[in-house]
């Protein structure tokens, strides 16, 4: 009840107390969240095709590996006030464009010579990862009250490499602040690369990957490795806002060893109120005292000296296999006094940020480590609701999974889930909302389905709360995101998703454009395991054919967190007698909706399909009790019936069954069950027809053991436990008979 009550007051004062949100910093705040909750526009209802898409791109001379900032009414030289998004590219370029327009740069300034990557090596050889050339790379930092954009460019300049700490004025891009900074740095150690007792940052084995962070007036700049080249180090260092000539302070982390860089996916460390920075290093030496190789850090925000640690009991075998606990960095969860992070090897932990507990024996001795049974955690995302903070992450072949926090744990399996995974993990993400109100968020991903790169770009829009994708921009050709660019996030502020890309340009999403769209067209509803034209029985899987039904690439749908279907998916829905139906799958030709169970005892039903803002004719179909189809194994309707053997191998003529064994064989089009099943609900007790269920085989009764849902399935879809005539073998016809209605006679069972 009292988190009812949370949910309640901040529905209330939300949306009176957010204004529109400027992204100041990378990863949205210093908590590092991935999350604008200022974000009024764009919500499930306004993000879909017909009234969401491409609007404009604007062009740069480069990649785009840091994430765009935005800033609201700047004063831009000789201009007046612009909402204003900052782009920076690996060529060296700031470019300062009006956020809302497309149109030429209002400013941009060039930082000096970039360094063509293929200098580098890795520790395999070739560096691969950046290509062709470094220059800016970590997300910059806005001070909104000074109007300055701090940035870090890589330069090489008669043959030296070097690194740079700039200020500029966010209305000029002029130098302030005694800017630019050359970055140097020295620590005593007797590590990788030491002389006389002394170790020096090489800006040429470095990268300067992660976000910069702004705390207290001084500026601080991390940096990793170039692919794994040795020697190299993680190294962090504080510079006075104020004055970038005056460094304050210096860390590295393996000074008497090696490795132990800082790149987190180019995630920024974070900070909270406290002075405390928080930082994940990967791979290298560890001995706890020195050397801090596979570390969560927190670090004295003034000195930049060690306050705390933890490392996983396994933090050597992390090394050993280059499974980088740095891969992500920290996630600090402002309310409490949690932080969450994660790895290469798929396992998110849950720390006390005030006692981190060092070394653990065991990962028991923390409050919680989860083990998504995947590798490859690079990029997190938290909605930091009343009613349980949610955690978005992603791993390698993997849906997009949600889990929430519960008391002090997390749950150990995700409330939500994607049905459309991605091979490769290294997407950017962002959540948007209007505060804390269930419904409103967003989860945007950017993605692609092919690696290495260059390869397609695809940002996807999901339903927080279900994880239900509602747009993607491979809908429609005209919303073509270009190509994708790893780890980097999209910006999301003001009604605006600002896409960074490898295609030298952003391109900026939103409402308000023409997004005008063909009605759909309905050529047919079928049953969708028989693809029967038959009446309509509630809880039934149909299938609805036609044109413009729904985006060009299917749309798996997704269940809730209460475990309900989606009704919504991929700008698609379809209606039964005015009732949403829970939605399968969605796609330009082709729908899979379940009739809803609030249309029984209909004679007729009407079905509409609602698409891109756009609706089809109304189509009225018949409406029955049951009426049943046998799913087929190659989907047709015909042939090989969906039917597993005793030790549950599907059942074909090579893989018969024996006579008088039982077999199970799935179905739709039953009707309701006893005890009665919920539209959409995903089952997970057993529930048998309401209706008398007959099964032939080859023309003879078999016995049913059970017919009811299939467990774990979503209401509708049925599973029929049978045992074969003992008398009938060879391929045979096999029919269900629900309610007097019978099934098509094209589906086959083998028996031996």
């Amino acid at each position: 009840m009292r988190n009812l009550l949370q949910v309640a007051l901040a529905m209330a004062v939300v949306p009176a107390l957010l204004p529109a949100q400027s992204v100041l910093t990378g990863n949205y705040d210093n908590s590092r969240t991935n999350a604008n909750l200022s974000e009024t526009v764009l919500n499930p209802a306004t993000v879909r095709p017909g009234t969401f898409g491409k609007l404009f791109t604007l062009s740069v001379d480069g990649q785009i590996y840091a994430q765009p900032l935005y800033l609201q009414n700047v004063t831009v030289s000789g201009k007046g006030a612009h909402n204003v998004v900052y782009v920076c590219t690996t060529h060296n370029t700031v470019y300062a464009f009006d956020a809302d327009t497309p149109g030429v740069p209002l400013w941009s300034v060039n930082l000096g010579p970039a360094v063509p990557t293929a200098n580098y090596t890795s520790d395999d050889g070739q560096y691969t990862d950046i290509t062709p050339e470094n220059g800016i790379l970590g997300t910059p930092v806005i001070d909104p009250a000074t109007g300055t954009f701090y940035v870090v460019a890589a330069t090489f300049e008669t043959g030296k490499y070097l690194y740079r700490l700039h200020a500029l004025d966010t209305g000029s891009g002029a130098e302030k602040y005694g800017a630019p900074s050359v970055i140097r740095a020295t620590v005593a150690g007797t590590g990788d690369a030491s002389v006389n007792g002394n170790i020096a940052l090489d800006p040429a084995q470095h990268l300067q990957r992660p976000g910069l962070l702004l705390l207290n007036s001084v500026v601080y700049v991390s940096f990793g490795s170039h692919g794994d080249a040795v020697p190299f180090h993680g190294w962090m260092l504080g510079y006075n806002a104020h004055n970038v000539q005056s460094q304050v302070a210096v860390f590295n982390a393996t000074p008497n060893g090696g490795g132990g860089s800082f790149w987190q996916s180019g995630r920024a460390p974070a900070a909270d109120s406290n002075g405390n920075i928080y930082a994940v290093s990967s791979n290298g030496d560890t001995d706890e005292t020195r050397n801090y190789g596979d570390n969560v850090l927190r670090l004295d925000a003034k000195s930049l000296a060690v306050k705390d640690w933890f490392a996983p009991f396994n933090f050597q075998f992390l090394n050993d296999t280059d499974d980088d606990l740095g891969a992500c960095g920290a996630v600090l969860i402002d309310g409490t006094n949690y932080l969450v992070t994660g790895g290469k090897q798929g396992v998110f932990y849950l720390l006390d940020k005030t006692n981190f507990g060092h070394v653990a024996a065991n990962d028991g001795q923390i409050l919680q480590s989860v083990d998504t049974q995947n590798p490859g955690i690079f990029n997190m995302a938290l909605w930091n609701r009343p009613d349980g903070p949610l955690l978005y992450l992603h791993t390698i072949n993997s849906g997009v999974t949600v889990y929430r926090l519960e008391g002090d744990q997390f749950t150990t399996t995700p409330v939500a889930r994607s049905f459309n995974g991605f091979a490769v993990p290294f997407q950017g993400m962002a959540l948007s909302a209007n505060g804390v109100i269930p419904g409103s968020g967003i989860l945007w991903v950017l993605a692609t389905n092919t690696y290495p790169l260059p390869a397609h770009a695809i940002l996807h829009a999901y339903n927080a709360d279900t994880l239900g994708e509602i747009w993607n921009s491979d809908m429609l050709a005209a919303d073509s995101a270009g190509n994708w660019m790893k780890f980097v996030n999209p910006t999301v502020a003001n009604g605006r998703v600002y896409v960074p890309t490898a295609s030298n340009q952003v391109v900026v999403y939103g409402t308000g454009g023409d997004f005008t769209q063909t009605a759909p067209t309905v050529t047919g509803i079928v049953n969708a395991a028989s693809y029967a034209n038959s009446p309509l029985a509630p809880g039934e899987i149909v299938a609805i054919l036609g044109s413009n039904l729904g985006p060009v690439d299917l749309a798996l749908g997704g269940f809730d967190q209460n475990g309900v279907l989606c009704s919504h998916l991929g700008g698609t829905q379809v209606t039964f007698n005015g009732v949403p139906g829970p939605l399968v799958y969605s796609s330009a030709a082709a729908v899979a909706a379940i009739v809803p169970y609030e249309v029984s005892g209909s004679k007729s039903i009407t079905v509409q399909v609602l698409y891109a803002g756009q609706s089809s004719a109304k189509i009225a179909m018949p409406g029955g009790t049951a009426s049943p189809g046998i799913f087929t194994a190659d989907a047709s309707g015909s042939g090989p019936a969906a039917v597993l053997n005793t030790d549950y191998s599907l059942n074909t003529p090579d893989h018969p069954a024996k006579a008088g064994s039982i077999v199970v064989l799935y179905a739709t089009g039953g009707g309701q069950t006893k005890p009665a099943a919920t539209t959409g609900s995903l089952t997970t007790q057993a529930a048998s027809l309401a209706s008398d269920v007959h099964v032939t085989v080859g023309g003879q009764a078999a016995t049913i053991l059970y017919a009811g849902n299939a467990g774990g399935e979503v209401a509708g879809a049925l599973q029929l436990n049978v045992r074969l005539p003992a008398s009938v073998k060879g391929t045979q016809p096999v029919v269900v008979t629900v309610g007097g209605v019978a099934s098509q006679a094209t589906a086959t069972v083998s028996i031996q």
